[in-house]
């Protein structure tokens, strides 16, 4: 018997699941392995990176002080 280890998104994680366990219970044993939280999280931080690094915003680079301009605003709200 051979070993395959995979490593899969989130996403197609049940349909792998499905595929494998209607195969013949005879030609294969599934065994799991559980990630551990911390790479999960890191995975995580990796995925948002990857999502918002194909977008520039640039809506407050002309903000010089943060502070006063959140001052300002509470102002016109008074």
């Amino acid at each position: 018997m051979k070993i395959i280890k995979i490593e899969i998104n989130d996403s197609i994680y049940e349909h792998i699941l499905f595929f494998l366990k209607n195969l013949p219970r005879n030609l294969i044993r599934i065994s799991y392995e559980k990630e551990p939280q911390n790479n999960k999280k890191k995975h995580l931080k990796e995925e948002l990176k990857d999502v918002f690094s194909t977008y520039n915003i640039e809506a407050f680079s002309d903000m010089k002080d943060p502070v006063s301009w959140q001052k300002g605003i509470r102002d016109e709200w008074e």
